[in-house]
Formats: structure tokens, sequence, C-alpha cells
């Protein structure tokens, strides 16, 4: 059985997620809602996404990095497969989220790993160039968590 993973990332309506190594926007409430619900969690990300993160976030978290090479600095996974072996072997009892980039997250959908997804809407368009493949969600049910201004916080679950 497939432990429950979700999927946790901010975009614009046009699926942008990031320009460069950085986010485009900035919303601190809602940095702020990503920190709390990722604490004393396993974060899954690709290479570049851990790079890009302050190390200082990682106090409260253990991060999982996708990566052909060996990290020093965190676990490594190769692929889906060594994934879920680690999970099942070291954090089972852990709550799991993949936090990015968008290769990562477009691995994930294809392999269908994940259970659910929280999805914060960007409304503003924003340049960038690393995007969501947002049409992996279009049949996905939603729920909104909280909606602002700035951006609205989604629950989705896939077809059954």
């Amino acid at each position: 059985m497939l432990p429950k993973i979700t999927g946790v990332m901010a975009a614009t309506a046009e699926g942008i997620i990031g320009q460069g190594d950085h986010l485009p926007w900035s919303y601190p409430d809602e940095q702020e809602i990503f920190r709390a619900r990722t604490r004393d969690a396993v974060v899954v990300m690709g290479r570049k996404t851990f790079e890009a993160i302050p190390q200082a976030f990682f106090a409260e978290r253990t991060p999982i990095v996708f990566s052909r090479s060996r990290l020093l600095s965190a676990r490594t996974a190769r692929d889906v497969s060594g994934f879920l072996d680690l999970l099942s072997t070291h954090y089972q009892d852990r709550p799991v989220f993949m936090i990015g980039g968008g290769e990562l997250a477009s691995l994930f959908f294809k392999e269908k790993v994940l259970t659910d997804f929280i999805l914060t809407r960007i409304h503003k368009p924003y340049a960038g160039d690393v995007r969501l493949d947002l049409w992996y969600l279009e049949n996905w049910s939603e729920k909104m968590l909280s909606q602002t201004p700035d951006y609205t916080i989604l629950h989705l679950l896939p077809p059954r």
C-alpha cells in the first residue's frame, strides 16, 4: 500500500511556480501556512528546489531529494521506486509532502503516487521559467480551504 503523499505548491493560472531559483511573488501569510503545514514532516523535492531553499527551513523537516548524484546534506532518491522504499523503511509514520519543482511534480503525477494536492492559486499573473503542468489536476475535485485577494488555497483529490 502506498503511503499518503500530498503535493503542496503555489502556481499562477498559467502554471508558473518559479523564476530561476526563487518564487516570483511574496505572500508572507501564504508562506507561513506552507511552513506550518510541512513542519515535522518529510518534504520531497528535486535537487534545484533543495538548493534554492534556505537550509534553516530543514531544521523542522526531513528532506528527501530526487537527484542523480548523492547529496551529503540530505537523503536522496533516484527514482519513484527507490523513494517509496525509503519511505517504507524509514518514514512510515510521518506525513509526506512533495513540494516541487515542476519536473518532480510531473513525475509524481505520471506515476500516480500523489494521494491529494494542496494548491495555492496565485491570482495575479507573474513571469517565470518554472512551470507546474496544471492539466494534471483538471479532473480532480476541489475544496476551498481559504481565500484572500491575492490567492486561494485549494485541497484537491484525484478522480476515483
